[in-house]
């Protein structure tokens, strides 16, 4: 009786198990189309919301050696993987494309870097002070 039940468990927790590494295993279009989803009408127009969201996915992807060619070819690749925001990506990159290489070569973060080209408002310097502060 003892091994009846000890065998249902173990299989109960390898079914379990199984579930769960199944549905951590998500491929990029389906992690992208939840990010889309999550994003309110008026975020897939804000041009800093999409800026953020291609550094994010730029920073993940690229190492740190990484060279201005291979900065483009992920940005591009970021573009053309986003359906929906697939234009408006593209006439980002286009644009700021010599700056976000750059910028995507130093260890800034994708708010630094969409404050630098302009595409999101610099926090207010009372919030960065107090922000600074509470680091301390």
């Amino acid at each position: 009786m003892l091994r009846n039940v000890f065998l249902v468990s173990l299989l109960i927790y390898a079914v379990c198990a199984a579930h769960w590494e199944i549905r951590e295993v998500d491929s990029a279009e389906d992690e992208l189309e939840e990010i889309l989803a999550d994003l309110t009408e008026q975020q897939l127009f804000d041009k800093c919301a999409i800026c953020k969201y291609i550094m994010k996915k730029v920073k993940k992807g690229i190492s740190s050696k990484a060279t201005p060619d291979e900065i483009k070819t992920k940005l591009n690749n970021t573009c053309e993987k986003a359906k929906l925001l697939k234009s408006r990506c593209k006439k980002f990159v286009e644009k700021y494309l010599s700056t976000l290489i750059d910028e995507l070569m130093t260890d800034d973060g994708p708010k630094t870097i969409c404050t630098k080209v302009h595409a999101c408002k610099p926090e207010p310097p009372i919030k960065e002070f107090i922000l600074a502060f509470n680091s301390l």
